[in-house]
C-alpha cells in the first residue's frame, strides 16, 4: 500500500469508477477552511450574489477538472511526474516543491481549525478542557498514520464518512434554517465585505480555494478506469457537490451573524453530529493533502523513503497549524489564485499541444509562461487592468495559450522537431 505514492503508473487492476474518485473529492471539500470560506463569501455578498458567485466557480472548477482528469486518465502518472515533461527535470522538482508547500500550508489550516474546535467542543458537550495545541498534534498523527497507506486508505474512509457528513451537514443547515421563510433566507442582504473587493475576486476566491486541489487531481484521478468517467467525477464533485457545501456552510451564518457553522450547530443542538462531522470532515481533507504533499516531495527526494517523506510532511505541516498559519487564511487564498493554475495550464496544454518531452534540466518555455500568467493575474487582481473579472482563472488560460505559443516558437528557434506521437 505505502508504495501507492512512489508507483509510475497505475495498473488496470488499481483502477476505479469515476463516482470513487468523485466521493473522495466531495471528502476534501467537506472541511473547515470550506465551512469559513462559504461563510466569508454569503457575508460579503448576501444570498442571491453569493450563491451566483459559488455556482460561477463551481462551473469553473468543473471545467478545468475535466481537462485535468483527460491528462490524468491518459497519462496514468502522478501531477508531479507529468510536470517533467513541461517544466524539465530541474524546474519540475522547483514546482513539486512549491506546491508540496501550498499543501502544508492548507494541511496546517485545516489541522489548526481542527484543534480549536474540538478544544471547544469537547469543552462544552464533555466539560473536558485541553489546549487545543493537543488536539492539533493528535489529530496529525492519526492523518499522518492514515496517509501512509495511500489512495486505497482515501477510496475507504470517503465511501464511509462523506455520506454521514452529508446527512450531517444537510440536517444541520435545515435545522438553522427552518425559523426563516424561503424569501427571508433568499433576500438576505450581505453583513460584511472583508477580503473582497468586487464579485470577480470573490469567484476567484472560489477557484483558488481548489485550485492547488484541481492542479494535483491527477494524483487520484489516474485511477480512473474509462475516459468518460471523467465527467461523472468532474460534475459530480466541482460541479454539484462542491459548491453546495459552501452555499450550505454560508447560509447559516448569513441568518444568525455567527460565521462558525460548527458553533451554529451547537446551538440549534446538534452537538455530537457537528463533533463527528467536525472529525472525519479534518481527516479526510487532510489526508488528501498529506497523500499529494507527499507525492510531490518524493519526486523532490526520490531517495528518501516514501513512508518517511510522508511522516516529514505530516510534522511540517503539524508545526504549520502550531505556528497561527489560520490568521493568513484568505489572503494564502487569493495568493494560491494567482501561482498555482498556471501549473495545471501547462501540463494540460504540453499535453494537448506538444507531444515532446522536455530535455532541458529546465524548460524555458514552461517557467516563462509560469512568470508571465502569474504577474499578468497579480496585476489584474491589483485592479491594474481587467480580463475575465477572475484572476485564477486568467492565470490558467494565460499560461495555457502562452506555453502553447512558446513551446511551438521555442522548439522552431532551436530547429528542432517534436517527437512523433503524444
Amino acid at each position: 500500500m505505502t508504495e501507492q505514492i512512489s508507483q509510475p503508473q497505475v495498473s488496470a487492476d488499481q483502477t476505479v469508477s469515476g463516482w470513487h474518485v468523485a466521493v473522495i473529492v466531495i471528502g476534501v471539500a467537506i472541511t473547515l477552511p470550506a465551512f469559513l470560506i462559504g461563510a466569508e463569501i454569503m457575508g460579503a455578498l448576501g444570498t442571491e450574489q453569493g450563491v451566483f458567485a459559488i455556482l460561477t466557480g463551481g462551473v469553473i472548477l468543473a471545467l478545468i477538472a475535466s481537462a485535468c482528469m483527460y491528462v490524468a486518465v491518459s497519462e496514468r502518472l502522478t501531477t508531479y511526474q507529468m510536470l517533467d515533461n513541461s517544466f524539465g527535470r530541474v524546474g519540475s522538482r522547483l514546482v513539486s516543491l512549491l506546491i508540496s508547500l501550498t499543501l502544508l500550508g492548507w494541511f496546517g489550516v485545516t489541522a489548526s481549525l481542527f484543534g480549536q474546535a474540538m478544544a471547544k467542543s469537547m469543552e462544552e458537550l464533555f466539560s473536558l478542557y485541553l489546549p487545543g495545541e493537543v488536539y492539533i498534534i493528535l489529530g496529525c498523527i492519526v492523518m499522518t498514520l492514515t496517509t501512509i497507506y495511500g489512495f486505497r486508505a482515501m477510496d475507504i474512509l470517503s465511501k464511509f464518512t462523506v455520506p454521514l457528513m452529508l446527512v450531517i451537514l444537510v440536517t444541520g443547515v435545515y435545522f438553522v434554517s427552518s425559523n426563516f421563510t424561503p424569501d427571508q433566507i433568499w433576500q438576505a442582504p450581505a453583513n460584511s465585505f472583508e477580503s473582497f473587493k468586487s464579485f470577480g475576486s470573490v469567484v476567484s476566491v472560489v477557484v483558488g480555494s481548489f485550485m492547488v486541489g484541481l492542479t494535483i487531481l491527477p494524483d487520484i484521478a489516474r485511477f480512473i478506469n474509462r475516459k468518460d468517467q471523467i465527467y461523472v467525477a468532474s460534475l459530480g464533485s466541482y460541479g454539484t457537490f462542491f459548491p453546495l457545501i459552501l452555499i450550505m456552510a454560508g447560509l447559516p451564518g448569513l441568518m444568525t451573524g455567527e460565521k462558525d457553522l460548527i458553533v451554529t450547530m451547537y446551538q440549534s443542538g446538534l452537538g455530537v453530529p457537528a463533533l463527528i462531522m467536525m472529525i472525519f470532515a479534518s481527516w479526510t481533507t487532510n489526508i488528501s493533502n498529506l497523500y499529494s504533499c507527499s507525492l510531490g516531495l518524493s519526486q523532490v527526494a526520490p531517495r528518501v523513503k516514501r513512508w518517511q517523506v510522508t511522516i516529514f510532511a505530516g510534522t511540517l505541516g503539524g508545526i504549520f497549524a502550531l505556528s497561527g498559519i489560520m490568521e493568513y487564511l484568505i489572503q494564502f487564498l487569493i495568493l494560491l489564485g494567482i501561482f498555482i493554475p498556471p501549473v495545471a495550464g501547462i501540463y494540460i496544454s504540453h499535453f494537448f499541444f506538444s507531444c515532446a518531452k522536455s530535455t532541458s534540466r529546465i524548460a524555458l518555455p514552461a517557467i516563462a509562461a509560469w512568470v508571465l500568467a502569474s504577474g499578468t493575474a497579480l496585476a489584474t487582481s491589483s485592479g491594474l487592468f481587467t480580463l475575465t473579472t477572475i484572476p485564477a482563472l486568467d492565470a490558467l488560460l494565460i499560461a495555457m495559450v502562452f506555453y502553447a505559443l512558446m513551446t511551438k516558437g521555442y522548439v522552431y528557434l532551436l530547429r528542432s522537431q517534436p517527437s512523433d506521437g503524444c
